[in-house]
């Protein structure tokens, strides 16, 4: 069977991806003759030696290391923790028990809300990140002011005042997933309705909460969205030759710290929806990321 890792970072999108996956709950159809499955209390659970009353919709606990997932057929889905140290721990846990179960994952998805760039992506689009970037890994090399000068904040710059770990020989600091997983994504996607986007997308340690930043993101790496986990995520996976993936379901714009203007209960909505199409075109989707043994591929950041 074909498996799917969705980490997530918190409880309240893991929930929502679930809740994606169940759908509405339908009776399961039964063949002629035989009754359908009800509880003794009629309140629709299954008495004690029948069938189920209900098909995949179904959700399990299961126990990954010190983690608690929940799966769904061939869909599992684990809140890790916000973050990259949180998320690279959970990933590489879910990975190693699969791995040493006989049992590994085909393909491993971030997946939460997330900030959208203007012009990229809006509140309520999703995104199929093309890169996932390690935006702050890295060192600051700007000027500072001469003692006794007012300290001044430089203009957005693409590059002048950042150092990237490629420049400091400290590694790749974006990771590209393949073009034919983040194809297959786009288009089990399209079927929610909702706009659906392919950019980079960003990983940060510190939100971005005022517009000079978000200008300087955007000059530096084109980006569609921001978010706190997708590298870390891929990192884990990249290390167990799995491929690995993004999901964005865009709440806010990313600038300005403004929580009036977010739309969290309609991004959670998204990742939902993004559950339900993706738990229906996982053949299709498992098809396209079998097509190819490797992961992804490290690359150069900063180059937009």
């Amino acid at each position: 069977m074909s498996r799917i890792l969705l980490v997530t970072a918190v409880t309240a999108e893991a929930d929502a991806v679930c809740a994606g996956m169940m759908g509405s709950w339908q009776p399961r159809a039964t063949a002629p003759g035989v009754p359908a499955a009800s509880g003794a209390s009629g309140t629709g659970t299954p008495s004690r030696g029948s069938a189920p009353s209900w098909d995949r919709q179904l959700l399990t606990a299961v126990r990954i290391g010190p983690y608690l997932g929940r799966r769904s057929g061939a869909v599992t889905v684990l809140a890790a923790g916000a973050a990259g140290p949180a998320a690279a721990a959970g990933t590489a846990t879910a990975l190693a028990t699969a791995h040493a179960a006989g049992d590994p994952f085909d393909l491993i998805v971030s997946f939460g809300v997330a900030g959208g760039f203007a012009g990229r992506a809006n509140v309520g689009d999703l995104v199929v990140a093309d890169a996932l970037i390690a935006a702050d890994l890295g060192a600051e090399s700007g000027v500072d002011t001469s003692p006794g000068e007012p300290a001044q904040s430089p203009a957005p710059s693409a590059s002048s005042d950042f150092l990237t770990l490629e420049q400091l020989g400290l590694g790749a600091s974006m990771l590209t997933p393949r073009e034919d997983a983040v194809q297959a994504l786009v288009d089990v996607l399209s079927g929610t309705g909702r706009a659906v986007r392919t950019g980079p997308v960003l990983t940060v340690s510190t939100v971005t909460g005022t517009d000079r930043r978000a200008g300087a993101l955007a000059l530096r790496f084109g980006p569609a969205a921001e978010a706190m986990e997708g590298y870390a995520v891929a990192t884990a996976a990249a290390a167990y030759g799995t491929p690995f993936a993004e999901i964005r379901a865009i709440s806010n714009a990313v600038g300005r710290r403004d929580r009036s203007s977010w739309d969290l209960p309609g991004a959670l909505a998204g990742l939902s929806a993004a559950a339900a199409a993706l738990t229906a075109g996982i053949d299709t989707l498992t098809a396209a990321v079998r097509t190819s043994g490797s992961a992804g591929r490290a690359e150069p950041a900063g180059t937009s």
